[in-house]
């Protein structure tokens, strides 16, 4: 029992500390947010426009999203209220060969079920390099890079307070993620560019014990070639967590979804 016990407290206690990470808590608020290292990503102001209007998808990508405090992403009553109706993602059209399915339908739906299919195998197992090549393999040129983003960062934490190895299997521990919501932040170009974000349901389970939290996040893709791709320029704000169904995801405007 002592055992067991204490490894449910080891599961919260990592839980809550990768919670903490991706919301940013511990950072000084007032001090400017990270930046990517020189050469991981194009800065928009040099991007060839093609066609894409670069000011506006750097606008809407940048553009601040509701935070909440780390108890929102803890299990709590959920509310009665909605942000809408619910959102269909569509199924993909491409799997064969395919870690992360693609081939999903030139709408902003399809966008939000592109970013759930990344979430769901990059943030398998609790592994930043499973989520840095999961990302990479849908990323286009010029995208920041893997290892800039929240995810990658947060998971590295995650694994080093579970003194596991930096990458591979964690003895005792299993991770997985479930969609549950999302939101259609905007989109520009004419429904080419959207920045979508999905909530999900986050799993720890060790021994028998579980321990779940609310993890979302946003990405900016834009409609190339019969595919959403992470876009180039700009990443988009951080997205935020809460527990779904709850108030504070519904007023981040989540959706269930259908």
């Amino acid at each position: 029992m002592l055992v067991l016990g204490g490894i449910a407290a080891l599961i919260i206690v990592l839980l809550i500390g990768l919670v903490a990470y991706l919301l940013g808590l511990g950072r000084d608020p007032s001090a400017p947010p990270p930046v990517p290292a020189p050469g991981v990503s194009t800065p928009p102001s040099a991007l060839d426009g093609g066609g894409w209007d670069i000011a506006a998808e750097t606008e809407l990508a940048t553009r601040a999203m509701p935070q909440f405090p780390e108890t929102a992403t803890m299990p709590h009553p959920l509310s009665t209220d909605s942000a809408g109706p619910p959102i269909v993602l569509p199924p993909p059209g491409a799997t064969q060969g395919r870690w992360v399915p693609g081939g999903f339908p030139a709408t902003a739906e399809g966008a939000a079920a592109q970013q759930a299919a990344l979430m769901v195998a990059g943030l398998s197992g609790g592994d930043p390099q499973t989520y840095a090549s999961a990302y990479a393999s849908i990323a286009l040129p010029g995208a920041p890079a893997p290892d800039t983003t929240a995810m990658f960062t947060g998971l590295q934490t995650f694994r080093s307070h579970a003194g596991a190895p930096a990458t591979g299997a964690m003895a005792r521990l299993q991770v997985s993620w479930t969609p549950t919501s999302a939101l259609i932040k905007g989109t520009t170009d004419g429904g080419r560019y959207a920045v979508v974000c999905v909530l999900g349901e986050m799993t720890a389970a060790g021994s028998g014990q579980i321990a779940s939290a609310g993890i979302g996040d946003c990405q900016a893709l834009r409609y190339v070639d019969g595919e959403w791709r992470i876009a180039p320029g700009a990443p988009a704000a951080k997205g935020p967590s809460a527990w779904p169904g709850t108030a504070e995801a519904v007023a981040a405007g989540y959706r269930d979804l259908g």
